[in-house]
């Protein structure tokens, strides 16, 4: 049963206007101001708040003065110390350090904002989100959350795709809504991504997202079961696009077309819907004037900002202060060494440069026993019977190999 004063504070939280969101490091600054436009054209009242993952501050980002509906804000306003942001930006790249984020990111909005909806810069609203306000307020948790698929896969024939979610989660992080009632769940979620937002497989690990697999259940999500909501190329299948006199809609059940993911799209491209998507996209916009002129519109609206905007420059933290790129076995020797609670030199900043280099020199250590445990589970997963009896006869060093690539929670490193 609902609270008493559950119906009070869904007209509370509905009253309030809500707050939008995205993150991004600049050279997706131009997809961004696009998704701005369109949410300008659907909710002019609303202003879309970027956080730059290269920016300390909003001063620092690139000069958006000229749009009255855009806020941005760099990573020292997300309530994090920098020596933290500086650790983060080490351990993770660039996808990584923009996914870890999030939930700190949310948590600061919600000090002033009821609502805050949360959409990838790669988004286009096409209509009125006219749902959310609702939807999110009528989750028992405060959070609100979209399925890759709403349907089962048309056919058993091709179940290619269920297997993809089991690597990369059930829900797609590209859209997302959170009320105060999910704090608690903020903070379950950041205490995971600070140290585990990886793209790591053999962890079973995809990003921010897979986490959500647990999160929407212990945390007691609301799921957005409208079809126009993240609509994209992996899900056309079950969600056919048309349009009548009120615009794009979903043919298969008349819900009206919301937010559509441009996952890879080129604007440069005038027949691809994505260009990573396997195969060619292309039918897609062929056969569907709706889609491509949607295309159209968008890649227009990206091209436009592009040709104001400065160009962007490199991400910065992908090189130490002495220009040296940083491994991605360089990044996961750090974390592994930050997560025992080292005292470690901050490749950024020019004071530890010399700290810095003598510290990465001597990585090589850990470097080889993480490869070195990625073999054995690689070698427990492929081989599992000679593995056990190999357990049977040398205990001990199962144990010592086992202490190495097994983490105090059980999770593989």
């Amino acid at each position: 049963m609902p609270p008493e004063d559950a119906p009070d504070l869904r007209r509370d939280l509905m009253a309030a206007e809500p707050s939008y969101c995205t993150v991004l490091a600049s050279n997706y600054l131009p997809k961004a101001l696009a998704l701005a436009d369109s949410l300008a054209d659907h909710h002019p009242d609303a202003t879309l708040t970027i956080l730059f993952i290269d920016a300390r501050t909003g001063a620092d980002a690139p000069d958006l003065s000229r749009l009255s509906n855009v806020r941005a804000v760099g990573t020292d306003e997300i309530g994090l110390s920098r020596f933290e942001l500086l650790r983060l930006a080490t351990i993770y790249n660039l996808v990584e350090f923009a996914t870890a984020v999030k939930p700190t990111f949310f948590r600061e909005l919600l000090r002033d904002a009821e609502q805050v909806f949360y959409l990838d810069p790669d988004t286009y609203v096409t209509a009125p989100m006219d749902e959310l306000p609702g939807a999110l307020a009528d989750s028992a948790g405060g959070l609100l959350l979209t399925p890759h698929f709403l349907e089962p896969l048309p056919s058993l024939d091709d179940l290619s795709w269920d297997a993809h979610l089991l690597h990369t989660g059930v829900y797609n992080l590209g859209f997302g809504g959170w009320d105060r009632r999910a704090l608690p769940f903020l903070d379950w979620w950041w205490a995971h991504l600070r140290s585990e937002c990886l793209f790591e497989p053999l962890a079973g690990l995809f990003v921010d997202q897979k986490w959500l697999d647990i999160g929407a259940s212990t945390y007691q999500a609301g799921i957005l079961r409208h079809y126009g909501y993240n609509v994209s190329v992996v899900n056309l299948h079950e969600r056919p696009i048309g349009s009548d006199d009120d615009g794009p809609v979903i043919t298969s059940n008349g819900d009206r077309l919301r937010l559509f993911h441009f996952h890879a799209f080129d604007p440069h491209s005038e027949t691809e819907l994505s260009v990573r998507h396997e195969g060619s996209s292309a039918h897609h916009r062929a056969g569907n004037p709706t889609i491509d002129a949607m295309c159209r519109e968008y890649a227009r609206r990206i091209l436009d900002h592009q040709a104001w905007l400065p160009e962007a420059g490199e991400y910065p933290y992908h090189v130490d202060t002495t220009g040296r790129p940083i491994s991605r076995l360089v990044r996961r020797a750090y974390r592994v060494a930050s997560d025992r609670g080292e005292s470690l030199p901050s490749p950024f900043l020019p004071e530890d440069a010399e700290a810095w280099t003598s510290w990465r020199r001597g990585t090589w250590r850990t470097i080889g026993r993480e490869l070195a445990g990625d073999a054995a589970i690689a070698i427990r997963c492929s081989v599992p019977d000679e593995v056990a009896r190999f357990k049977k006869r040398f205990p001990g060093l199962v144990r010592r190999v086992k202490s190495e690539t097994i983490t105090p929670s059980g999770m593989w490193k």
